[in-house]
């Protein structure tokens, strides 16, 4: 191991000499290996033919290019739904009014728009991700809404959600009207008594005269 250092660092040393200067190898009186070109006894010596050396530049590290980040605009939507109402839900609306709200992630982009669904019939668009919908009939309905960009191509659509809607009947209404004029005569006759009632007036006979 020492002497293949050894052979190293001669070899690096005499790599300054003159190419016409010739290294010899020999083993001095203690028995140690020896390199040189002025050996003692040159009979005795052996010419070493030795490796031309490369010299490489010094290494330089290069900068690590960091990744830039993504932008909010060129990143692409990953998450568009119906929120409410929700697959099956039976939803009270006895004016027939309901909202249908939409998540979308990352927020709409500029010129992006979203075009609602009810029934299979376009009922409302732009950029809000709530839709306020007016009479709506009591029974089952669908809605989905799509997504598309400025020049109105599709990008994505959501999956359809199933509801109902709930509403009072014509009759249950009647006699929810009948119910408050009950509840209105007796909170009266709470606060004011009855009503006295006028005396019945007595029946008026003709009497009879003889001999009839």
């Amino acid at each position: 191991m020492r002497i293949g250092l050894l052979f190293l660092l001669l070899a690096f040393s005499l790599s300054t000499f003159s190419a016409h200067a010739e290294i010899y190898r020999w083993v001095d009186a203690e028995g140690r290996v020896m390199y040189g070109d002025d050996p003692p006894n040159k009979s005795a010596a052996k010419p070493v033919n030795l490796p031309m050396l490369t010299v490489a530049d010094g290494f330089v590290p290069q900068k690590t290019q960091q990744a830039e980040p993504v932008k909010e605009e060129d990143e692409a939507y990953s998450d568009f739904r119906i929120t409410s109402p929700t697959a099956d839900e039976p939803v009270r609306a006895n004016d027939g009014n309901l909202t249908v709200s939409i998540g979308l992630k990352p927020k709409l982009k500029a010129g992006d728009g979203i075009t609602l669904y009810l029934d299979s019939r376009q009922v409302a668009s732009g950029s809000e991700l709530s839709f306020p919908l007016t009479e709506l009939e009591r029974g089952e309905h669908t809605v989905f809404a799509v997504l598309n960009d400025a020049s109105g191509n599709i990008i994505q659509n959501t999956e359809s959600v199933k509801f109902s809607v709930l509403q009072n009947s014509a009759l249950q209404k009647s006699g929810g009207d009948s119910s408050n004029e009950d509840a209105q005569e007796s909170l009266q006759s709470d606060m004011f008594g009855s009503q006295p009632q006028a005396p019945s007036s007595p029946e008026f006979s003709f009497p009879t005269l003889p001999g009839q």
